[in-house]
């Protein structure tokens, strides 16, 4: 069933808040997925899906203020309410670009530091 891709990341963001996993894995392309952050990246949706199934506990809400369609490209801007060792709010864009009633690709920005705090690494960020 074909779907406009802003229809396709909305029901992405409500299998995301309702924490199903396989719904939400069922939006994501098989072939050339990419997943960008400033603290992670994965380029196949199953990989991403397990990252996301461990990472979503810290994640209370999400509000999404502000929507732009461009064709195959949505950005949502949003805020997050997340515990790490305290409660935050986090303000992030995310970029999705669909391509054949999938998303195929998810850039997503946020500050990072309350992450890099917690989990500090030799390595540098991506």
């Amino acid at each position: 069933m074909t779907s406009d891709p802003l229809s396709i990341v909305d029901a992405y963001f409500a299998a995301q808040s309702a924490r199903d996993f396989e719904a939400m894995r069922g939006f994501l392309a098989d072939q050339g997925f990419c997943y960008r952050s400033p603290i992670a990246m994965f380029d196949r949706a199953d990989e991403f899906i397990q990252y996301a199934a461990v990472s979503s506990g810290i994640i209370l809400d999400r509000e999404i203020r502000k929507v732009f369609v461009d064709g195959d490209d949505i950005c949502h801007f949003m805020t997050y309410r997340i515990q790490i060792s305290e409660k935050l709010a986090v303000e992030a864009a995310q970029w999705s670009h669909v391509h054949e009633d999938r998303i195929q690709r998810i850039e997503a920005i946020f500050d990072a530091s309350a992450y890099r705090e917690l989990f500090p690494s030799d390595e540098p960020a991506p």
